[in-house]
Formats: structure tokens, C-alpha cells, sequence
């Protein structure tokens, strides 16, 4: 008896009848649904989307086997379940009902689940189907409260969106209010009253012509269905600039003007930048020296407004520059923000002898202390030659002093991000009196050539 009992239990559990319940979800809470739902007024061409959910109210399995939507073809499931499945006590489903009319009038159908019947129905009435051309000729259905996307439009520049409201009835329809709202947005339609006979279509265009930059929107209007209409004014591109050069000597420890010019008056307002690169032509590690000067190294911003032919680095329309002191080739560039406009252009700087800043020549007690100043941008210095002259102007003895220095500069030059500045300091001790000394003659040579001193006079501190 016992076996018995228990497999009969079994069978009344799994027997049992379906305990669901139809719910529809507001803001994510549930709302029990009586017999009948309505999906109010939706216009031909256009759906609305409602979602239920089906619930197991029960205290154990329940078997869904039955789930249905009976009528017209204007109701259909979204994301139905599949079937059959179990749904555990308290389990739920989630799914969406579409009602999309094809034709004006009531329509109607019945939703069925295991012990759950309800009448769906909803209203359409007499109105134009409406579709865009988003600009690619292709027309799309356009929905109530959709968004016409313009996309990106230059400031001044226009961009189109056609519009075509099409009769899918057998009456005939008269379209009386169309509107648009919104200043960058301009409506061409055809005369109103419009009537369009059965089957029979009419096109309108909708412009779009920013003034500002940014996203901006509007609404365009057709009886009593509203769209969002929404574009983004952008900056037009900027002219393609020019760069001017304006330096007295193309060479090594020069400065200049760089000016950025556009060849016509700019319709954008935008910020850019002029860079410096070196690109030697003999082993360097870099020149800290080439720079513009209103900023101490190799990059610079200007401004450039609406209605300008040149760029402004401040209060200046152009920016000074300094050569440095290696050979090679210094490219400036330009470029704007936010764009892909640029412009570059290149001064090519010739090995040179070495050239000299600055001397100074004492005569102490115990000998001859000379500095010079100077710069090699070769990097190539190599020999030395010092000759020194009496009070007469005639060379003393022993006559011309050479001194082998290139392993010391290739040291010097081999760790120096200075360019090719150098600065040499030479001590001469002098048997005898310092003071007939009056002068001396340096030479240096380079890969370029050699550079000569005039006489340089020797004072007392």
C-alpha cells in the first residue's frame, strides 16, 4: 500500500492545472491584467511595443504548453518563449506584444497561455504612413516621437532630409498641419491642405543650416504625430595654411620670423601649432638652441579667428625663431586642432667654419689666459693654431704654436645637447716679461674650413 500511495501522489503533483497569471510591467513593477487590454491610438505605419510578463502564482511547477496570440496580424510577439517548459513556483516570463495596424480602424486578438485568456485590441486611425531618406535614397519608416538625424553639417553648409507621407488605405486622407519648430531647421512641404487619394504619396524636405556649433534640435510635426529632429554644427575647415620664413642669412646662430598665412579670410575659429624638428646632417645628440623664442623651446600655439589671414601668436602675427648651431635641416610644421590640415616647410643650414661669439685675452702675472666663445656645427673641430705678436705687430718665437685638439672636442661634442657651443680656454705661461706680449691670432679648423681671429689685444686686469 505504501509504494502505491506514494507513485499516486507523484502523478497529482505533476497533473497539476496551470496557475499563471498575466501582469503588465510599468517602471519595472507588475499590474494584474483583467480580461481585456487596450493599446490605445497608434497611427498606420507606426507600432507601439508592450511589455507583460507571465507569472507562476502557484506553490509549485507549473507546464506551459499554450501560448498564442488568435486575430489579426496586427498583434505579434516580440521575443515569445519557447515551448513547452516548466516554470517554478513563483518563476516568471518576460515577453513583448507589438500592435502595428495595417489598416484604420479597431483591431483585435486574444492572447492564450495555460489557463490564461485576455482580449488585446487597439485603435488606428485614418492617417499617412511616414517614412525619410536619411540621405542615402534609401526611405526608412519613420515612427511617432523618432529622431530625424542630420548628422554632422558645417556651419553655413546644409543638409537635406526627405520626408514622404504615403495614403495606405482605401479612403482618401487630407493632411492639414504640418509644421516644424526650431531655427536651424527649415521646412519645404507642398501647399496645405494636402490630399492624398488611396495608395498615392507626397514628399516634403526638411533642412538643416547651423549657424553655431554643437548639437541642435527641433520637432517636426505632421497632425498629431511628433518627431525629434537633431543635427551637430561643426566648424568648417580651415584654409590650407602657408608658412613664411622671413630670415636675413640662412646659417648656423641666425634668428628670424615665422608667420602662418592662409590664402583666404578663415571661416573657422580654432587654435594651432607650429613645431621644430632637427634633422642633422652630422652626428648630434640635439640643439637645445633651436627654438622659438616667446616660448624657449620647439613648439609654439597661435589663434586663428573668423575673417583672419594669419595666425596670431599673441598679440604678434608672427613668432621669432633662432637657427641653433648644427647643420642640417630644420622642417617647421603646422597643424590645427581637431583637423588634418597641415603645412610645413624646411631651412636647409650649410656646414660652416667655426664661428666665434665672444674673446677675451688678460695678461697676468705668470702668463697669457685666453677664452673664446665660440660654435662647430660640424662637430668637426680638429686643429688649433695660436700665433703671438709683439708691440711692433711681428710674430714672436717660436713662431706658430699647433695643437692637435680632436680627440678633446669629439669628447666634448659626444655628451652635449648645446649644438655645436663650445667655449675654449688656453693658458700660456710666458718666460720673461708677459707685457711684451701685445697680441694673438687664433685659427681653428673645422671640416668646413678654417676660422681666423682678428688680432686679439691682450689687457691687464
Amino acid at each position: 500500500m505504501i509504494p502505491r500511495l506514494l507513485l499516486a501522489a507523484g502523478l497529482t503533483a505533476c497533473c497539476l492545472p496551470a496557475q499563471f497569471n498575466l501582469y503588465l510591467l510599468q517602471s519595472g513593477a507588475e499590474v494584474p491584467v483583467p480580461g481585456q487590454y487596450g493599446f490605445g491610438t497608434v497611427s498606420l505605419g507606426d507600432h507601439t511595443d508592450i511589455p507583460f510578463r507571465l507569472r507562476n502564482s502557484g506553490t509549485s511547477s507549473a507546464a506551459l504548453t499554450v501560448f498564442s496570440l488568435a486575430g489579426v496580424a496586427d498583434f505579434s510577439f516580440v521575443n515569445p518563449p519557447a515551448l513547452p517548459q516548466t516554470v517554478s513556483a513563483g518563476g516568471a516570463l518576460d515577453f513583448t506584444i507589438r500592435f502595428q495596424p495595417s489598416d484604420p480602424g479597431t483591431s483585435s486578438a486574444t492572447f492564450t497561455a495555460d489557463g490564461v485568456s485576455v482580449i488585446l485590441f487597439g485603435f488606428a486611425p485614418a492617417a499617412a504612413a511616414i517614412s525619410v531618406d536619411d540621405g542615402s535614397g534609401t526611405l526608412q519608416p519613420l515612427m511617432a516621437d523618432a529622431t530625424v538625424d542630420f548628422g554632422q553639417v558645417v556651419r553655413g553648409a546644409m543638409a537635406t532630409r526627405r520626408i514622404r507621407l504615403t495614403n495606405p488605405g482605401g479612403t482618401a486622407l487630407t493632411i492639414r498641419n504640418v509644421a516644424v519648430v526650431g531655427a536651424p531647421f527649415q521646412l519645404k512641404s507642398p501647399v496645405l491642405p494636402l490630399a492624398l487619394a488611396p495608395g498615392s504619396s507626397a514628399s516634403m524636405e526638411v533642412d538643416f543650416t547651423p549657424t553655431a556649433n554643437g548639437t541642435q534640435h527641433g520637432a517636426l510635426e505632421i497632425e498629431q504625430r511628433k518627431f525629434v529632429l537633431a543635427g551637430v554644427g561643426v566648424d568648417p575647415p580651415f584654409p590650407q595654411p602657408e608658412i613664411a620664413l622671413t630670415i636675413a642669412t640662412t646659417a648656423s646662430a641666425q634668428q628670424g620670423q615665422l608667420t602662418v598665412r592662409l590664402p583666404q579670410a578663415s571661416k573657422a575659429t580654432g587654435t594651432g601649432h607650429v613645431q621644430i624638428e632637427l634633422h642633422p646632417s652630422v652626428p648630434a645628440l640635439d640643439d637645445n638652441g633651436i627654438q622659438f623664442l616667446i616660448t624657449g623651446n620647439q613648439t609654439a600655439t597661435f589663434t586663428v579667428n573668423q575673417g583672419d589671414t594669419v595666425g596670431h601668436f599673441g598679440s604678434q602675427d608672427s613668432v621669432g625663431f633662432q637657427t641653433g648651431t648644427t647643420a642640417g635641416d630644420i622642417t617647421f610644421k603646422v597643424w590645427f586642432d581637431n583637423s588634418d590640415v597641415t603645412a610645413q616647410a624646411t631651412l636647409i643650414i650649410p656646414p660652416e667654419v667655426m664661428g666665434i661669439d665672444s674673446t677675451q685675452a688678460q695678461r697676468t702675472s705668470g702668463g697669457l689666459d685666453l677664452r673664446i666663445s665660440a660654435f662647430d656645427n660640424t662637430r668637426s673641430a680638429s686643429q688649433l693654431t695660436f700665433r703671438f705678436y709683439d708691440q711692433s705687430g711681428n710674430l714672436l718665437t717660436p713662431g706658430a704654436m699647433t695643437v692637435n685638439s680632436t680627440a678633446a672636442f669629439g669628447q666634448f661634442f659626444g655628451s652635449s645637447d648645446l649644438g655645436g657651443v663650445f667655449g675654449l680656454h688656453a693658458f700660456f705661461p710666458v718666460m720673461g716679461n708677459p707685457a711684451q706680449v701685445a697680441s694673438v691670432i687664433v685659427e681653428m679648423v673645422n671640416s668646413a674650413g678654417t676660422a681666423r681671429t682678428d688680432p686679439l689685444p691682450f689687457t691687464t686686469p
